[in-house]
């Protein structure tokens, strides 16, 4: 039975995504009873604009599964997936659900190298193992290929099961996916809410960017699960992100390779079932050993990409000038040997000593060009999935974020002679740090490089302080300070300024993903608003960078906006947009199957419940004749009339 928020006593937020916001609850705890029962629940309230598509008959089912099945398959269930458990109601609909907070041992104590830093409890996310070995020893973590094997093949076995309870993922991809390899290796699969079952969905399809089944095929069928099952494991054993070569994995012998390829077969008629896929990784599990492979190249972690959520930060670029530790999203790769960064670390470890030397102890952190040096300039503001953490931290919304364990701690050593001196000097004014409060505002003539700040009225171009940190010069300290661009550090007066850039683009230049933004044809300032019919929604945003080119493998884009930063191309902005029609007709394909309520389409991904069919389209506005004798439905958009169109449809 569903029970009404006001009986729920909330902790504060653990995390916020896309779809909604997680709370721990204090009063409410499931599977009592049982001998090891008991478990911590969350509770996952919807956010308002995803309630009008929630679709509650089917979380109202997802959670009666668990009634259906007998005791040991709904255990099961429970313990390989956050499962909705009880559907809550806010004056009398729905609004969110109850589930299992994440076991704790689907967590582990992430390591940093970084001076100073503590080790940090997290979610153990697949996209971690997404690195090289020399990597994961770094954070803390011993991985070998037969660990690999044996959580593919549970994840497998889950896939196999789940199929047979007629339930789908759909969005199989590492920010949805955790892991443990103690006792054993296996998996606990997140965001169940999305997930399908007999065919049905509580919100519509997503699917995370470099994760998504071939163009034209229908999300979240046991074949697209396998297809991503394929990915993974491909993905696995490459170390890599993005590759679908499945070269390394065939490496491992008993026709892995043979069985990656057949996943990734176009035509999902001919790809194995997950039962396969069982069994031949637990064959090449049988031989498999965990000893490291020689002679790695360790490699840097790049951002994954993930489904909804705010932007990757990143640590200094390692160049004179920048100095500092930040944090960086996993995974990726450069070309330098183990020994070979060990090397370069000293020495830019001496030489950030010497600039911290020559610059009174000032350091500047520009994330967009932290980011953009370590991992080129095609960087998205990833998306995240729905937050299902319990971390003791209630500021963690994003589980992947971490510490760079690449950070020699002799970094932040500062040499200067203020440190020595116990008493912190009074502020004067040739000291712009050390006097600085929020709302100042500066030009910074060090472009990115070095703090060269001057104070200034606010106005385009200039650097507003956010927010002031005191008590410490830690610049990773503005991690999650909103609109913060750079950060500039004192150890003279150990603070460290949050500084947020003012561009002449408007609001939009600090659009997230998600957010939707507007401003007219021609219009150089362009602003963030409510996203309604005719704004557009921000796709991706991409920091150092004005190319277009990343903004066309995103489903729906259609508009691309770029705002340029003059003297420090690594603050530029790439919005990939997509403009916000007023249902799912203004996207629709001929021959795609929607559900027409009155004068609303809607996009149910699944022809058996739709009544329409799509038998045409223009970009011409209320162009009746052109469907003929089948039905139509037109919208125009009065500042872009090339986003205009005319529907046709015919009742199926």
């Amino acid at each position: 039975m569903p029970i009404d928020i006001t009986t729920l006593a909330l902790g504060d937020r653990l995390g916020q995504g896309g779809q909604g916001t997680v709370y721990p609850v204090r009063n409410k705890r499931i599977n009592k009873g049982v001998a090891d029962g008991d478990w911590a629940v969350v509770y996952k309230e919807y956010s308002a604009a995803v309630l009008p598509t929630l679709d509650t008959a089917a979380l109202e089912s997802a959670v009666a599964l668990l009634s259906r099945l007998s005791d040991s398959e709904a255990r099961w269930l429970c313990d390989k997936t956050a499962w909705p458990a009880v559907v809550v109601h806010r004056q009398g609909r729905a609004c969110g659900f109850l589930m299992r907070a994440v076991p704790d041992h689907f967590r582990f104590t992430l390591r940093s190298l970084t001076a100073g830093s503590p080790a940090q409890l997290r979610l153990a996310t697949v996209e971690y193992l997404l690195n090289d070995d020399s990597y994961l020893t770094g954070i803390g973590l011993t991985v070998g290929d037969r660990d690999r094997l044996l959580l593919l093949a549970d994840l497998a076995t889950t896939l196999h099961r789940l199929h047979e309870f007629n339930v789908t993922v759909g969005d199989v991809s590492p920010k949805n996916l955790l892991f443990t390899l103690t006792p054993r290796p296996e998996c606990f699969l997140i965001d169940s809410d999305a997930m399908r079952l007999r065919g049905a969905s509580v919100l519509p399809q997503a699917e995370t960017p470099d994760w998504q089944v071939p163009p034209g095929e229908e999300r979240a069928t046991p074949a697209s699960d396998v297809y991503k099952l394929g990915l993974l494991a491909v993905r696995l054993f490459a170390r890599d992100q993005t590759t679908t070569d499945p070269a390394a994995l065939a490496r491992t012998g008993s026709g892995l390779g043979d069985l990656a390829r057949a996943s990734l077969d176009l035509d999902p008629a001919r790809r194995p079932n997950p039962a396969a896929w069982a069994e031949g990784l637990a064959a090449a599990a049988a031989t498999a050993t965990n000893q490291p492979k020689k002679n790695q190249q360790k490699q840097k972690p790049k951002p994954a990409r993930q489904r909804n959520g705010p932007a990757v930060t990143g640590r200094g670029s390692g160049r004179p000038g920048s100095i500092g530790a930040g944090r960086t999203a996993p995974p990726g790769s450069i070309g330098t040997t183990a020994a070979g960064l060990k090397r370069a670390l000293g020495i830019l470890a001496a030489i950030a000593a010497l600039v911290a030397l020559i610059a009174g102890g000032h350091q500047l952190h520009s994330r967009a060009e932290a980011v953009r040096a370590a991992h080129g300039s095609a960087l998205s503001s990833p998306p995240l999935p729905d937050p299902f953490t319990t971390s003791p931290d209630s500021a963690d919304d994003t589980a992947g974020n971490l510490g760079d364990p690449y950070d020699d701690p002799d970094d932040d050593t500062s040499t200067d002679p203020a440190d020595s001196d116990p008493g912190t000097p009074s502020a004067t004014p040739t000291d712009p740090i050390g006097t600085a409060e929020v709302g100042d505002c500066f030009d910074d003539h060090g472009g990115g490089k070095q703090a060269d700040l001057s104070p200034t009225d606010c106005a385009a171009g200039t650097f507003k302080v956010a927010r002031i940190k005191t008590g410490t010069t830690d610049l990773d300290s503005c991690d999650g300070v909103t609109d913060s661009d750079e950060s500039a550090s004192s150890a003279a007066y150990d603070r460290v300024l949050c500084l947020s850039y003012q561009s002449s683009g408007g609001s939009a230049f600090h659009a997230h993903q998600g957010d939707c933004v507007f401003g007219a044809p021609g219009d150089e300032e362009w602003s963030t608003q409510s996203c309604r019919t005719g704004t557009f929604k921000v796709l991706a945003a991409y920091r150092g960078t004005t190319s277009h080119t990343k903004c066309e493998s995103w489903p729906h884009y259609n508009y691309w906006r770029s705002m340029k930063v003059a003297g420090n191309s690594a603050l530029d902005v790439m919005l990939c947009l997509s403009m916000n029609y007023p249902d799912d007709a203004g996207y629709a394909v001929r021959n795609e199957c929607l559900v027409k309520s009155g004068n609303t389409f809607t996009n149910v991904g699944d022809c058996g419940k739709s009544n329409v069919y799509v038998t045409g389209r223009t970009s011409t506005y209320s162009d009746a004749s052109f469907c003929g004798s089948d039905g139509s439905t037109t919208w125009p958009s009065t500042d872009y009339p090339a986003f205009a169109y005319t529907v046709c449809w015919r009742w199926r």
